[in-house]
């Protein structure tokens, strides 16, 4: 998917991807990133909290964005050293407008890092989930 800016869902590349559309409306099941917030400012739930308790994103849902889609086959019909080629069973570009999400797990993959004390301490580069974005299809485009 690419966005009208740079709040572009990241999908893990080596995780299953669950997608649904009907060409008016669908959803995107996956393991990645999607940094946006579910609503629009002010954060009823932020009450009380110290600024750092509650970073927020500066964009939230509903998000418009392109969404290519290009399902192949799972088998290569051709193989030649180490590049394999897939048949493409199904390719649509859309402009769609993402309207909810739904985070099911937490999926973090953590990493250690010495620090400069030699302390070891376990950090979390990019913050995943499995989360599923709820869409209507704008436009198609193709």
């Amino acid at each position: 998917m690419k966005g009208e800016n740079r709040c572009v869902p990241y999908i893990r590349e080596d995780e299953p991807v669950e997608y649904v559309c009907d060409g008016k409306e669908g959803s995107i099941c996956f393991d990645g990133y999607f940094y946006v917030e579910d609503h629009a400012p002010p954060y009823p739930e932020d009450e009380g909290k110290e600024r750092w308790e509650c970073d927020r994103r500066r964009d939230w849902l509903p998000k418009t964005l392109y969404m290519s889609v290009n399902r192949t086959e799972k088998e290569p019909y051709k193989i030649e050293g180490s590049t394999s080629y897939y048949r493409t069973v199904e390719q649509y570009q859309y402009m769609i407008e993402v309207y909810k999400r739904v985070i099911h797990k937490s999926t973090d993959k953590y990493s250690e890092v010495e620090e400069d004390d030699g302390e070891i301490m376990n950090v979390c580069f990019f913050p995943t989930n499995k989360q599923t974005l709820y869409f209507r299809v704008l436009e198609t485009l193709n």
